[in-house]
């Protein structure tokens, strides 16, 4: 029986190349997303190129609707092998404070989309994993968890502390048969949000954004969970 993808926070850009990369490696792909409208056409367009996917509707910061997700994916595939905590960036700065502006609620919130909704989506899936003795647990994380840039302030202490977490996870988990890892974005991905709202802005830009097609981040992902032989990768140089 082929292996299950699901991928908690599938979109049309970064979400469908994911799918596409480990479609062709034959997985099935569970793509979770908030609406019918965004799921729908994904799954028709993968089916188009020969991909099995199913949509399942659910908000990835909301940890009731994770686990109804995960439930509802083990019960129509009998398992999840791999999953992809890929949260959408939403518009352009939404939420992101500088490092003078951080304060306990802008970090709170930011804390609870890229680091706790992570923890509850692995909490979910883990114990299947181990049950079976194998399995995949794969982020999509920012290079401010790298190289701290100080107009990511709460973003990067976010990302800095998901970095410390899936490294610790991977440590724990190796032997276990379970892969934690990720990638982490290091410039703009060609038609995403930010990517969108940035060419779109007036005027002069004040400099040149490094852009990246998907389907680079896609193959980076692949190559952790195939090779397994480091935690994480950097893809671009942005903040370097």
């Amino acid at each position: 029986m082929s292996k299950v993808l699901a991928i908690f926070g599938a979109g049309p850009v970064l979400g469908l190349s994911l799918a596409r990369r480990f479609g062709r490696e034959g997985f099935r792909v569970a793509l979770v997303a908030r609406t019918s409208r965004t799921l729908d056409p994904l799954v028709a367009e993968l089916a188009g190129d020969g991909v099995e996917a199913a949509g399942f509707r659910a908000d990835v910061y909301d940890r009731a609707q994770t686990e109804a997700a995960v439930a509802a994916i083990t019960e129509r595939y009998g398992r999840i092998d791999a999953v992809a905590f890929n949260p959408g960036g939403g518009t352009m700065g939404e939420g992101i404070a500088a490092v003078l502006d951080v304060d306990p609620g802008n970090l709170r919130m930011i804390l609870d989309r890229f680091l706790l909704s992570a923890v509850a989506l692995v909490r979910a899936v883990l114990p299947g994993m181990l049950a079976r003795g194998d399995g995949a647990i794969l982020f999509t994380a920012g290079q401010s968890g790298v190289h701290p840039t100080p107009f990511l302030g709460n973003a990067g202490m976010a990302q800095a502390a998901l970095r410390n977490y899936y490294h610790n996870l991977n440590a724990v988990l190796a032997d276990q048969g379970v892969y934690a890892g990720a990638v982490n974005v290091g410039a703009l991905i060609e038609g995403s949000v930010p990517h969108r709202a940035l060419m779109s802005a007036e005027g002069p830009l004040a400099f040149e954004p490094e852009v990246i097609h998907p389907d680079v981040f896609a193959e980076g992902f692949w190559d952790l969970y195939a090779k397994r032989d480091r935690v994480e990768t950097l893809i671009g140089s942005f903040g370097r």
